[in-house]
């Protein structure tokens, strides 16, 4: 860790008004959109979401509350449009396609949201935080019980129309696809793990993280399952190397025993019912048939986009690949250069590796965030990941973790500059 990290804590001592240039009022109306805005994120089945509109909601408040511009932003703000302009230019090929316009169109929006929560999350740090925590693990709560509602029937029919919390006999709550639940529900989980290691174990989230556990794991999305554990295990690692409390790192090794027990417990109640217990052997495969092997396959369909993508440097515009094969990519990579063009997928990768420097080295620098950084660092390397295999360029949450790394990168960058005469 940098000699830095031994330096007081002397920053954001100003009231949150003052610190911010805006009034109680504004600060207090941008808390409460954002809280709202981060809820209602686990129910985006219909478009637009009410996720976009209160989207809106919370730009006019952080315009409001003054929100600064944060010139450490600029990256990711030039590679983003970057991008979309690419698209807007690989989109003239694909006019008379009604979703083309669409697609491009949310491209660009949630771009803009990440932006959005770049500027949010670098100044006022720590009380924006809480807010975007407190939200978005009750979303995924919430997101959890209607998917395990929905799986299990427990409705019982009272309630006419909540079958559509489950798809293909797989937890799904207010998404379209369950890889998404799975996905979605796992930054806050890694928030409530980390709250227990370095500060204590609340009942309401002891509960709330069993709930979300079992959400993940009636999501039956393999890669979900994948991105949990690898998150969970570099989660681990990272705070008992970032972390010199020897009380702490105990801490860690006691957490590690107990949770592996609860959660084989939670596995082990699960597979007793018989249709999970089906379910879990259908998914508890390496790969199945529809991802390598024929015609139409994931794999094979990879194969086949990087092909189109060598044969077209301006892309196929939005849906283009899909018009020809009837199916998507199942790669973001891919299926960025094929949507927006070798310029616009060169700028979505630069983006993704450049976003994982500045995550990284930001979270080796001690700060009251440092912790939750590291929380939120692990579920956004596992989408990168991901996204080789998954099409996770329109995900909501993704643009949530990406502007989230850079806003917390800019205000650990302003923590080093305020340290640097205490060094000298």
């Amino acid at each position: 860790m940098s000699s830095l990290d031994h330096a007081p804590l002397q920053y954001e001592q100003i009231a949150p008004a003052e610190f911010t240039g805006c009034t109680p009022l504004a600060d207090r109306i941008l808390h409460v959109t954002l809280y709202v805005c981060i809820l209602s994120s686990f129910f985006v089945f219909i478009e637009p979401a009410p996720y976009e509109y209160l989207a809106v909601l919370l730009g006019i408040a952080c315009v409001t509350a003054r929100v600064s511009f944060n010139r450490m932003i600029l990256p990711l703000m030039i590679l983003l449009l970057a991008r979309d302009a690419s698209g807007a230019v690989s989109l003239l090929q694909i006019l008379d396609y009604p979703d083309a316009t669409r697609f491009l169109a949310t491209s660009f929006y949630l771009g803009l949201t990440a932006i959005m929560f770049g500027f949010l999350f670098a100044q006022d740090t720590e009380r924006r935080i809480a807010t975007l925590r407190s939200a978005y693990i009750a979303a995924a709560v919430l997101g959890a019980l209607f998917g395990t509602i929905g799986y299990f029937d427990l409705y019982f029919k009272f309630i006419p129309g909540l079958e559509i919390f489950s798809l293909n006999e797989r937890a799904v709550a207010g998404f379209k696809d369950p890889n998404v639940l799975g996905c979605f529900v796992i930054p806050p989980l890694l928030w409530l793990i980390e709250g227990f290691i370095v500060d204590r174990v609340r009942l309401r989230d002891l509960l709330a993280s069993v709930i979300i556990f079992i959400g993940l794991l009636l999501s039956f999305s393999r890669a979900a399952w994948g991105s949990f554990v690898f998150s969970t295990i570099l989660l681990m690692y990272a705070l008992f190397v970032t972390q010199r409390d020897g009380i702490i790192r105990r801490r860690i090794f006691i957490f590690v025993a107990l949770s592996a027990v609860a959660a084989v417990a939670i596995f082990i109640m699960l597979i007793s019912i018989d249709v999970v217990h089906q379910m879990f052997l259908q998914r508890a495969t390496l790969l199945e048939e529809y991802d390598a092997g024929r015609t139409g396959t994931r794999f094979v369909l990879q194969q086949d986009a990087l092909r189109e993508m060598l044969d077209h440097p301006l892309g196929m515009g939005p849906w283009g690949f899909m018009r020809v094969y009837s199916w998507v990519s199942h790669n973001s990579y891919l299926g960025t250069m094929l949507n927006h063009g070798w310029i616009g997928g060169i700028a979505y990768f630069t983006l993704v590796v450049l976003t994982l420097g500045v995550g990284f080295q930001a979270m080796m620098v001690r700060t009251p965030w440092q912790t939750f950084l590291i929380a939120s660092y692990l579920p956004f390397l596992a989408l990168v990941l991901e996204a080789l295999v998954v099409d996770t360029d329109h995900w909501r949450h993704f643009y949530l973790l990406l502007g989230l790394i850079w806003g917390l990168a800019a205000a650990t960058k302003k923590v080093v500059w305020q340290r640097l005469p205490l060094a000298s």
